[in-house]
């Protein structure tokens, strides 16, 4: 197994709503509780070595960018922007990374894992409700499995 890398979907709940002038660390701009819980828990409980952040309006942010406030949702967006914006972000971490051998924990929603999961090793999470992560229930894709063909799914 490569390296295990951490994908946090961002939240609707940002600092700067007040100020949009200001720039914020992306880490620190999103205060929406499965963000803050991925953060502080998810990384730790499954040893993420590096992390990043998806964010629906500047795809795949290094956390020590720095970025305004916006209000943007991913999931409001069309099929065609989505399937761009996973392109973009799958392109950001080809340069990094071995897509086919690292594995990438992604702490989001369906709408921020739909097209990426065709192209990486991954794991995604369950919610419990809308808005809670449960960091106990995982799904993971291998090589590009895809809801289509189930054979290389695990649930845990």
């Amino acid at each position: 197994m490569g390296k295990k890398i951490g994908l946090i979907a961002c939240s609707s709940t940002k600092l700067g709503e007040d100020n949009p002038a200001e720039r914020y660390l992306a880490k620190e701009i999103y205060k929406g509780h499965t963000f803050i819980l991925s953060k502080e828990e998810g990384l730790k409980k499954y040893k993420c070595e590096e992390w990043y952040i998806l964010s629906g309006k500047y795809g795949l942010l290094d956390k020590d960018d720095r970025i305004p406030y916006y209000d943007f949702y991913l999931g409001k967006q069309s099929a065609e922007y989505k399937k761009k914006w996973a392109e973009d972000v799958l392109n950001k971490l080809r340069s990094k990374y071995d897509l086919k051998n690292d594995v990438f924990y992604i702490f989001g929603g369906k709408t921020y894992y739909e097209y990426l999961i065709l192209h990486l090793n991954c794991v995604v999470f369950a919610y419990k409700n809308s808005n809670c992560i449960d960091l106990n229930k995982t799904t993971e894709y291998k090589n590009g499995d895809s809801d289509d063909s189930k054979s290389n799914r695990v649930k845990k």
